[in-house]
């Protein structure tokens, strides 16, 4: 059950999708306290290795951050909430909420905080290595496919609406994988630059499923 905690002004509650349990996460001071379901933990900032915040600005991508503690241990989080079929949440069911200023609130916070708890701690911004890399490959199919299609189509004379349909479709889905591919995958994250950003409403309502 969601408490005052997580509801302050450095709390996230966060339902990532219609199967899984609720989260939330709060900072105190220099602890991180997190609650996925009943089960409760925390860890102090200094026990942070690195931090990955992807905002996902220009796309209607979620946002979206990584920690990853000195054991290995691996915290993830968005600012996706499903709404569970609960007394208080059932009017919201069925629609994706953004809870956007929230995700920042703890977010920005947390980075400032843990650059000064653990100066050594790698905090990044951007999509991981292993996304952006995966998307360039997508790219590369995609206009393979575009030029390709077309090369064989003029060479042969013929016109193939079925080929020329998919030949669409790769191209309509490259300007949306766009942002992710210019951002160059992670880079280092100044904390104090995230007070500049402006966040969208919180609780933006983004379709009806």
């Amino acid at each position: 059950m969601t408490n005052a905690r997580e509801q302050s002004q450095h709390g996230h509650v966060v339902r990532p999708g219609p199967f899984h349990r609720q989260r939330a996460y709060w900072l105190d001071g220099v602890v991180l306290h997190w609650r996925i379901g009943s089960s409760e933990g925390h860890v102090a900032l200094t026990d942070i290795a690195s931090m990955r915040l992807n905002l996902a600005e220009g796309t209607n991508s979620a946002a979206r951050c990584v920690l990853v503690e000195k054991t290995g241990r691996v915290h993830k989080f968005s600012d996706i909430y499903w709404p569970r079929w609960t007394k208080q949440e059932r009017r919201y069911w069925g629609r994706l909420q953004r809870r956007d200023a929230t995700f920042r609130g703890l977010t920005f916070t947390l980075a400032r905080r843990l650059k000064k708890a653990n100066p050594d701690a790698v905090i990044q911004t951007g999509p991981g290595r292993g996304e952006w890399l995966a998307t360039c490959i997508v790219a590369a199919f995609a206009v393979a496919i575009v030029i390709g299609g077309a090369a064989l189509m003029v060479v042969h004379s013929r016109f193939e609406p079925a080929a020329t349909a998919f030949m669409a479709l790769a191209a309509i889905y490259l300007p949306m994988i766009w942002p992710v591919i210019r951002s160059g995958g992670p880079k280092p994250l100044d904390p104090e630059t995230l007070h500049n950003a402006k966040p969208r409403d919180n609780n933006t309502e983004l379709k009806a499923l």
